[in-house]
Order: C-alpha cells, then sequence, then structure tokens
C-alpha cells in the first residue's frame, strides 16, 4: 500500500496541469482568508463571526470536493491500461483502492486544515469553535475521499484517458453531486446548533453584565451534541459505504 501511494504521489507531481489548478485555488481563499480581519461585522454581533467562519468551511469543502471529483475519481479509470502490471505484482485489488483512499486523505487534510485553521485564527473564534471546524475537516476529508475513490471503482470509464473526461461523464457529476450534499448536510448538523448555542451565551454574558439571570438552555447543549455526534456518524457512513460497493465491483471487473 505505501509503494502503492508513493506511485500516485509521483504521477501527481509530475502533471503540473493538475497540481497548478489545485494550488491556484488555494493560494486564492488564502488571500481572502488573510485580509478577512479588514472586514468589522465581528465588531457588532458575534453570530455573523460564526456564521462567515462555518461560511468558510463550507467553501474549503467544496473547494475539496472539486478537487477529489478531478483529480481522484479518475484514478481507478486511469489505472485500467496499466492493470495487467498490477496484476504481475499479485497485489489485492483491496489493498489499490485503500493505497487510493490514504492518498487522498493525506492530500486533502493537510492545505484543508491549514485554510481552516488561517480562517478561525483570522476571524479569532472560540478554541470549541476552532477545535469543531478541525473535526469538521476530517469527517469531509474522510467522506469526500470515500465518495470519490468508491465511485470511482464503482462507476470508471476504462477507454478514457484524459483524467477532465473522466470527471465530467456521468460518474465524476454523479460524485460532484453527492459530495456538495454531503458537505451540506454536515456543515449544517454542526453550523445550527453551534450558532444557537453561542447565541444562547452571548444573550447570558449580557444578562450577567446588565444583572440579571439567565444560561444556556439544556437544549441547545444536547442539540450541539448529538449534531457533533451525527455528522461523524454521516462521515463514517460515507466513508465506509463508498468503499464497500467500490470494493465489491472493483473485484468482479474485468480489464
Amino acid at each position: 500500500m505505501r509503494l502503492m501511494m508513493v506511485k500516485d504521489i509521483r504521477l501527481f507531481r509530475r502533471d503540473p496541469l493538475q497540481w497548478s489548478q489545485f494550488l491556484i485555488f488555494l493560494g486564492l481563499l488564502a488571500l481572502y482568508f488573510a485580509n478577512i480581519r479588514h472586514f468589522t461585522y465581528d465588531l457588532y454581533y458575534i453570530g455573523w463571526v460564526n456564521m462567515v467562519s462555518f461560511l468558510n468551511l463550507s467553501v474549503v469543502g467544496l473547494l475539496l470536493s472539486t478537487f477529489t471529483t478531478r483529480f481522484i475519481f479518475p484514478m481507478i479509470s486511469l489505472e485500467g491500461r496499466r492493470f495487467w502490471i498490477l496484476g504481475l505484482l499479485g497485489v489485492r485489488r483491496e489493498t489499490i483502492l485503500w493505497g487510493k483512499f490514504l492518498f487522498a486523505v493525506g492530500g486533502a487534510f493537510i492545505p484543508c486544515s491549514i485554510l481552516v485553521l488561517l480562517s478561525d485564527t483570522m476571524l479569532n473564534v472560540s478554541k470549541l469553535i476552532l477545535v469543531g471546524h478541525q473535526l469538521t475537516c476530517v469527517v469531509l476529508c474522510l467522506g469526500l475521499s470515500g465518495i470519490a475513490v468508491g465511485l470511482g471503482a464503482r462507476l470508471p470509464s476504462l477507454r478514457e484517458e484524459s483524467p477532465s473526461r473522466i470527471a465530467a461523464g456521468f460518474g465524476g457529476t454523479l460524485t460532484l453531486v453527492i459530495s456538495t450534499l454531503y458537505i451540506l448536510v454536515v456543515v449544517l448538523l454542526t453550523a445550527l446548533p453551534t450558532h444557537f448555542y453561542l447565541a444562547a451565551e452571548y444573550a447570558r454574558a449580557s444578562q450577567d453584565f446588565s444583572g440579571g439571570q439567565g444560561g444556556v438552555p439544556w437544549w441547545l447543549t444536547l442539540w450541539l451534541v448529538v449534531g457533533t455526534a451525527s455528522s461523524f456518524l454521516l462521515g463514517i457512513v460515507a466513508t465506509f459505504v463508498p468503499m464497500r460497493i467500490g470494493i465489491l465491483a472493483f473485484r468482479k471487473l474485468e480489464f
């Protein structure tokens, strides 16, 4: 599996047309996040900070879905022409898929986590939100990688040699749609309870300052815990179900 990952890394590195596109988008987002403190909406209401931070997280997730659809989904199809070499090595087909999955997760998590960390640092969010965003990044990377690799093995295009055409086909379009829906659900599961929880904490702090009494309702805390747990559960499902479907289809695939 390590050798398979090294092969994929070298192929990706030797194709500037692929990694240069991803690098341009990362640079533009980093430039935006680095200058986000020039806006003054965070001075008026804490809810704006939370909303903008989760919108930035969503943008990073959408960028990641584009990356997995454009670069990870076609990887199985591109192996079709060279699969006889892998057959001579006696490599199990499951090893090939899991190697590409780990390559996708490793290549996606590092830049995405750095971008989200830069955004949260510039917005000066609380440590709880910062840690929650990093955990959401892990869930997004695992789920999106599983969707791209699993559907790539289930819906390969073995006669096509262009990665861009493979990604633009039916399988790539389906992968992008499912990935987008997955991002929306994961972000909403954590963003909505976090927004109301922070609003309740802000109201409690205002009441304490004015001499009133109040507190965060227990059901908001429960909603926050359930939402976070649900996002983790959805991430596990989005990772293993497509991978299982892809492995079963890849075992029966004839090149």
